[in-house]
């Protein structure tokens, strides 16, 4: 089958050696059949009667190769100019977050290089990221604004992705709403100023193609009532919230996305039971982001996260300052081995747990009806995730359709 965006009527994939569904259960000898799109059939090879295969289907055999369905990154700040390697050899040396964003670095340093950054100069690298994530295995993406902080820089930046996410060979891109990253500096000791511009830019986000509602609320960022009245004017916009919570200190971020209904309350770094619990019950899904965790020197507290039964999900956090990497399968591995889950719980989180995180019910598992967003592992069985640290894709296919 040739590279083409040109959606074939059926496809069936055969010959798959393992396949993992999402659920965390694997199908032996099994093979995947797509019909405009969308699976048909997702079984043993054995089970599919050959009446079923319409005439002319396209078929293409696997030899005996893991298949998943498509990663989801559920966390990701690809829109920034410039670089902020100067601070992370300074992290390296043992500066705290709070010392670098003291010195005038952390997001007020990557504000002022995207702002100076030239329109065309910022398309061309979201681009050229969407591609990267693409290459490696992710079919859906949750992809922030919040690096611009003003009304036009924001909506311009929401307008840039949805022109990105119609580009050929990008994944999917849910779009979110982030101008509540931090406070810029023309408001400086006026929050609640800039609080109340950011919700009354969120109509006009919602507008532009965001889907999605997001605020900093932490320590040294959005206190708890200004990151209510952002995530509530968003909401009433038809926006879905999200929450950056808990990461760098304790302040109820996780109580808060818990109290209105957020679709992932993300990092989580400080949270107790309770809150942990709080999140179990209002159905809020822990998108982690172990990258970041681990530049940070500190790990999610994902035992108290599991025995709450809180749905995980994986992202990449990729952004200017602590991670730099677009590839799900890394992430997939330093969860295994650096947050202690199994192959199977982190290959959970990195699919069907980031399609809940954005609220996508129709992606993230290989089910008959979902849609055939579906990748072929340079691989025979998962536990190489653990093992190469940035597993390659033979072949990614996005609604049916091979893009790589």
């Amino acid at each position: 089958m040739t590279d083409s965006m040109t959606e074939p009527s059926s496809l069936l994939l055969g010959n798959i050696g393992r396949l993992f569904t999402g659920d965390g259960d694997v199908i032996e000898r099994a093979c995947v059949l797509v019909e405009h799109g969308l699976i048909a059939f997702a079984g043993p090879e054995a089970e599919l009667p050959a009446s079923a295969v319409p005439p002319g289907t396209a078929e293409v055999d696997l030899e005996g190769r893991l298949v998943t369905p498509g990663l989801v990154d559920a966390h990701a700040h690809p829109v920034y100019g410039g670089d902020r390697f100067e601070e992370i050899a300074l992290r390296s040396s043992g500066a705290s977050y709070p010392e670098i964003t003291a010195r005038g670095g952390g997001i007020a340093s990557s504000v002022s290089a995207t702002r100076a950054a030239r329109p065309e100069a910022l398309e061309g690298r979201v681009e050229g990221l969407l591609r990267a994530w693409l290459d490696s295995g992710t079919t859906t993406l949750e992809a922030k604004t919040g690096y611009l902080l003003d009304e036009q820089g924001e909506l311009g930046c929401v307008r840039l992705l949805a022109r990105c996410a119609s580009a050929p060979h990008v994944p999917s891109v849910e779009i979110t709403f982030l101008a509540a990253h931090a406070v810029p500096a023309e408001y400086a000791g006026r929050a609640d100023s800039y609080v109340e511009a950011v919700a009354s830019w969120c109509p006009a986000a919602r507008e532009a193609g965001a889907r999605h509602v997001d605020v900093f609320c932490d320590e040294g960022y959005f206190t708890l009532e200004q990151s209510r009245a952002v995530l509530e004017a968003g909401i009433a916009a038809g926006l879905v919230p999200r929450i950056h919570a808990d990461e760098l200190a304790r302040t109820g971020g996780a109580r808060l996305g818990a109290e209105l209904g957020c679709a992932s309350a993300d990092h989580l770094l400080k949270v107790d039971e309770s809150d942990a619990v709080a999140l179990a019950a209002a159905g809020v899904v822990a998108t982690l982001a172990p990258v970041t965790a681990l530049a940070m020197g500190t790990s999610p507290p994902l035992r108290l996260l599991r025995r709450a039964g809180v749905t995980i999900a994986l992202g990449s956090d990729h952004n200017p300052g602590t991670c730099g990497t677009t590839s799900m399968p890394l992430v997939v591995a330093l969860a295994v081995s650096e947050l202690g889950m199994s192959v199977s719980e982190a290959l959970v989180a990195a699919t069907a747990g980031g399609a809940a995180s954005l609220r996508r019910h129709d992606r993230g598992r290989v089910a008959a009806g979902l849609r055939a967003d579906l990748v072929a592992w340079a691989a025979e069985h998962e536990g190489a995730f653990a093992w190469s640290y940035g597993l390659e894709p033979d072949s990614v296919y996005v609604a049916g359709v091979r893009v790589r």
